[in-house]
Parts: structure tokens; sequence; C-alpha cells
């Protein structure tokens, strides 16, 4: 039963990036610029020589950058959280380690890819390597933080409780 969750909550995840990506750009943008301003008031709160230098770009540029910085960290994330699915989904099936990590990384890859080309034929959205790289390194980031969690804490749990020894 566990296993069948873990792989609908893949699929899931799947028709969730599928999802992200169908929107056309300028509602994809507006959605960023919304989460832009929520940031711009916390920003406002901040004080320093950091808030110095971002307030002497000019402001259009400052608004592009950070916008541009939220939908890659979007794209990464995504990524991020479907390596840790796709994990889940090859420990529960007894796949581990080295082996494991090459599947993992080929399918956050190929998804990824298979996005990017999906994008083309949406009006707004534009396809680009750059793009698959960032899914690639979100990816990557989810792999580690799962392997770290797994054998740093799941297995210490096993250590004492003797399953290795």
């Amino acid at each position: 039963m566990k296993k069948i969750i873990i792989l609908l909550v893949c699929l899931v995840w799947f028709g969730f990036i599928f999802y992200n990506s169908t929107k056309p750009g300028d509602v994809s943008n507006a959605k960023s610029y919304s989460l832009l301003n929520k940031i711009r008031t916390e920003y406002r709160q901040l004080d320093g020589e950091e808030k110095k230098q971002y307030n002497e770009l000019p402001k259009s540029a400052r608004e592009e950058k950070l916008n541009l910085i939220i939908r890659k960290n979007a794209h990464a994330f995504e990524y991020c959280v479907l390596a840790v699915i796709v994990s889940l989904i090859l420990f529960q099936f007894g796949l581990k380690g080295k082996g494991a990590v090459i599947y993992i990384m080929f399918i956050c890859l190929f998804y990824a890819v298979l996005d990017e080309f999906h994008q083309i034929y949406v009006p707004g959205r534009t396809s680009s390597v750059r793009d698959v790289l960032i899914d690639f390194v979100g990816s990557l980031i989810g792999i580690c933080v799962y392997y770290l969690v797994y054998y740093l804490f799941f297995n210490k749990k096993k250590r004492s409780r003797g399953i290795f020894n």
C-alpha cells in the first residue's frame, strides 16, 4: 500500500510540473510578480549595506532580476522535490545506492527535457537548455538531501536498534 501511495504522489507531482508548464508566459510571470511583491514587503523591513547596493540598480532592472531569480528557483525546487519522491519510490522497491542515483538522475533529466519541449508549444513560453540545467541541478540537490537524510538519520536508527550488527 505504501508503494502505491508514493507512486501516486509521484504522478501527482509530475502532473503539477506539467500543469505549471501549461500556463502562458504572462500568467506565469504574474504569479512570480505576486511573490515578488510579498518579498518586496519583507525587504522594506531590512536595512544595511545589502539594501544600499540593491537600491543602486534601476527599479525595472531590480524587479526583472528578482523575478528571474524567483522563476529559476521555482524550477529548481520542483525538480528537487521530484528527485526526493523518485528516491522514495526506488528505495521502497529496494533499489538503493549508486544504481538508484543513476536512475533518479535519468528520470529527472528526462522529464526536464520533456517539460522544456512541451513549453515550446505554450504561448509566451520558451524552451531553453539553461532551464533544463537548472531543473537538473535542482534534482541533484534533491538527491543529496534525500541521501543525507536517509543515511544520517534512518540508518542511524537501524544501527541503534541492532539491525546492522
